[in-house]
């Protein structure tokens, strides 16, 4: 499954030694997911592209990355130098592996320190994106159920207030796709995350679009790789949210 929230905040910042401007680098754990932002502050390639830099320590075992997000085609780059610039020696690199216009890298990887470049495939696009390392290859997922009649599921997913609005934000987005089950097609989710949203402290509100995404990245992605899954999982943390903070709730849609 994708993300489970963890704030930008957890990760340290470290600059990297040495002569020369170089950038930024974020330390990231095996086991850990983060997420930042690429836009016109990021530096650049000499194609143009934004990119952010993060270190892991993969202590020689076999770990997943994932880079993902739903505002620009991600370009994932694993390699070794002093910074995630065009100076970098690539180890590995994906573009589309993991699932929609998300990169994955996976391996087992002898270098005992690695950099991790979170890159747009794209000129000068950008936006809020996800990164993720794991223990472990990745596994073939089963599929569970149909899309006429979805698993029952267990969602993952806390009800903050924060996870809730940005579970109804994506509502504009997967309507389309998810309409036809239970009552979804007559709520005003947009009325919901207009309520939940008033209840989001100052320090979280930047948190909102970025569950909104990754749940449209569940839920679309459900649908595209034929996970149903996937789009249960979604709809039972609407359902979740729904009961948390005092609405009607979407009705049984197995």
């Amino acid at each position: 499954m994708l993300l489970r929230l963890v704030t930008a905040t957890a990760v340290g910042l470290a600059l990297v030694a040495g002569a020369g401007a170089a950038s930024a680098q974020t330390r990231i754990a095996v086991g850990e997911q983060s997420g930042g932002t690429l836009d016109a502050s990021s530096p650049r390639l000499q194609d143009g592209s934004y990119y952010q830099c993060w270190v892991v320590e993969p202590n020689g075992q076999p770990i997943t990355i994932d880079l993902m997000s739903g505002f620009f085609d991600t370009f994932l780059v694993v390699g070794t130098g002093r910074d995630c610039g065009d100076g970098m020696t690539t180890v590995a690199a994906d573009d589309d592996s993991g699932n929609n216009t998300n990169s994955q890298v996976s391996g087992t990887f002898t270098q005992p320190r690695l950099l991790i470049r979170a890159n747009a495939f794209n000129a000068g696009e950008g936006g809020n994106y996800w990164i993720k390392v794991t223990a472990g290859l990745p596994e073939v997922e089963e599929r569970l159920g149909s899309m006429d009649a979805l698993p029952e599921v267990v969602s993952e997913w806390r009800t903050d207030a924060y996870v809730c609005a940005g579970a109804y934000r994506a509502m504009g987005d997967v309507m389309p796709n998810v309409r036809r089950y239970g009552n979804v097609g007559t709520i005003d989710y947009a009325a919901r995350d207009r309520q939940v949203s008033g209840r989001v402290s100052a320090a979280e509100q930047g948190m909102i679009d970025f569950t909104s995404s990754n749940f449209v990245l569940i839920a679309l992605g459900g649908f595209i790789d034929d996970k149903p899954q996937q789009v249960s999982e979604y709809l039972t943390t609407v359902a979740n949210c729904d009961r948390a903070h005092g609405f009607t709730p979407v009705t049984r849609f197995r």
